[in-house]
């Protein structure tokens, strides 16, 4: 089975504001029997950290897509690192200026997934919260790719996607520092996504994500749900 993918991802407020680019990126992508999803949410206070965040989206592709999905976490995190600072140096970019967080899934057509998550935000199913940087203490919710040299600094782990009401959602802190209930709240967006196109459910997203309910919201927030609908049949 082939993910059906709904993504957004919209600048803060804020950042509007002050004239600066959305700090957050996300990839998806399915080929062969595999798929991967990533969101990235550059630190703001530093320069070229839309860049990083770009980059590490991009590195994290590579790094699922150049090895075997058993690779060991390692192999992974060190093949998406070393990527990112290669890209890095082909734009002249200092990795302490693009300081980036990484949520990485990574998955089969059997069902299976693995995820890697570096930094702030969360994954989360109507089932399960899987990974969250409040859940391990202040020094991993201030990490991020360009601070961390460390395995250890990486939440990893691994399911079946059946396991989780075949849903899962990858977000940044713009929105998961929000939520009271994350299990509730990827059961309501992921129930209403499934009766829309993607074309549909990016623009519901949008509208969701620009009318934001909390006061003074003022971060960028990204998005990509990872659903595999009743019945789906591989494109």
């Amino acid at each position: 089975m082939k993910p059906r993918f709904y993504q957004c991802s919209v600048i803060g407020p804020a950042h509007i504001r002050d004239l600066l680019p959305n700090q957050d990126y996300l990839l998806a992508k399915c080929w062969e029997r595999r798929w991967v999803a990533v969101v990235c949410d550059g630190m703001g206070s530093r320069s070229h950290s839309d860049i990083g965040s770009r980059e590490a989206a991009k590195a994290a592709i590579y790094s699922v897509q150049n090895n075997d999905f058993n690779s060991d976490d390692k192999t992974i995190v060190q093949a998406l690192y070393l990527n990112w600072l290669a890209r890095l140096k082909t734009l002249n970019v200092e990795p302490k200026d693009a300081v980036t967080t990484c949520i990485l899934v990574w998955g089969t057509a059997d069902g299976r997934f693995r995820y890697a998550h570096l930094g702030d935000g969360m994954i989360a199913s109507p089932k399960s919260l899987l990974s969250n940087a409040n859940t391990t203490g202040f020094s991993n919710e201030t990490t991020g790719l360009g601070l961390s040299r460390h395995l250890s600094d990486w939440r990893l782990g691994s399911g079946y996607i059946q396991d989780h009401g075949n849903r899962l959602l990858l977000m940044t802190d713009g929105i998961s520092e929000d939520l009271l209930d994350p299990t509730a709240f990827s059961q309501y967006v992921t129930d209403v996504l499934l009766k829309k196109s993607r074309r549909q459910g990016k623009c519901w997203l949008k509208r969701q994500l620009n009318n934001w309910p909390t006061p003074g919201h003022s971060d960028d927030k990204t998005l990509i749900a990872v659903c595999l609908p009743q019945g789906f049949i591989n494109e």
